[in-house]
């Protein structure tokens, strides 16, 4: 019987240790998971500024204001771009951040223009929009050919 008890507590033990080394695991990859709110790590160092007008940039938002496209038409010592979409959204009655991500490899691609980014999400042909109520930020990091780094920044009412 002593020998029965023993196993059962060293299986115990080691069950419980198996559940709290998990749910260890588990918090800390849910925690390294969570996006941070947009715009807190996309630029983080001070950059030279470029205006819109010095890569031409070209921004149109769609007929029915879910979505915003933009071009580079000086994109001729560009090598690429990486850039923010951030607004605000109504949630509840309340203003929460939200931001879009993306790169345009402009030297492998040769890419000047982004497609519709859709303010809300779509899956399988169905969008569930944002009620966006604030301004929309498009900022980009510039890097030229030359490797210096730019920051754009170019605000969008969708009204």
């Amino acid at each position: 019987m002593e020998i029965l008890k023993d196993k059962k507590v060293i299986g115990f033990l080691t069950i419980a240790v198996v559940l709290i080394i998990g749910g260890a695991v588990f918090a800390f990859m849910r925690g390294a998971g969570r996006s941070s709110t947009p715009s807190d790590n996309f630029v983080q160092e001070e950059l030279p500024i470029l205006t819109p007008e010095d890569i031409g940039l070209e921004v149109t938002v769609r007929q029915d204001g879910k979505a915003l496209m933009f071009e580079v038409t000086k994109a001729d010592d560009i090598e690429r771009i990486e850039y923010e979409i951030t607004y605000e959204k109504e949630i509840d009655g309340e203003a929460v951040s939200e931001g879009l991500y993306g790169e345009m490899n402009i030297a492998v691609d040769g890419i000047t223009k982004t497609d519709f980014r859709e303010f809300g999400t779509c899956s399988s042909g169905v969008c569930r929009y944002d009620k966006v109520v604030s301004d929309v930020k498009i900022t980009m990091k510039v890097t030229k050919k030359d490797g210096k780094v730019y920051q754009v920044e170019k605000s969008v009412s969708l009204e």
